[in-house]
């Protein structure tokens, strides 16, 4: 299958990884822009962006994935399937009917649990024993697709305690 992948995170590498190695053909991939970083604001690209410096995979950085141009070099990609994680934009109804096949999500969370950005982080904030990573189609909603597939992680206890602050 020719396959798309649209991440920008770290979170995004695993599964870059896979897509590399697996049988099917990686046609392109789609990230966020390069930006400002650290307290130099020096420009430093999304860490999927690094992982593919020594390929000859077409990168893509839309501004706004929504643009009609960002679309159109989607779509001259050809792909059969698009997989996402992490990508850090919504994706609009005109990208999702792109594929030839569907668009899948790949999502850090249990959803529906906890949809949207920092999944991990909610669960842990709101004292949940385990999360997961759920892998789903794509609607226009936000982590709103039939889910496929889950895989359940617990959290590790520690014996680790903080600091108090004190004053």
């Amino acid at each position: 299958m020719r396959i798309v992948f649209l991440g920008t995170g770290e979170i995004g590498l695993p599964t870059l990884d896979a897509l590399l190695n697996s049988e099917h053909q990686l046609v392109g991939v789609v990230t966020q822009p390069d930006k400002p970083v650290g307290r130099q604001q020096q420009i430093e690209a999304p860490p999927i962006k690094k992982a593919l410096a020594k390929t000859v995979i077409p990168i893509l950085q839309p501004a706004r994935i929504k643009d009609q141009s960002s679309i159109e070099e989607i779509r001259r990609l050809n792909p059969d399937v698009i997989v996402v994680i992490a990508y850090g934009q919504i994706l609009p109804s005109d990208v999702l009917k792109i594929p030839r096949i569907t668009c899948l999500n790949l999502h850090a969370s249990l959803l529906p649990r906890w949809r949207g950005a920092a999944p991990v982080q909610a669960a842990i904030a709101a004292g949940d024993r385990e999360t997961g990573v759920t892998a789903m189609y794509m609607n226009e909603g936000l982590d709103t697709g039939d889910i496929l597939l889950q895989r359940r992680i617990a959290f590790r206890r520690t014996t680790h305690r903080r600091p108090m602050l004190r004053n």
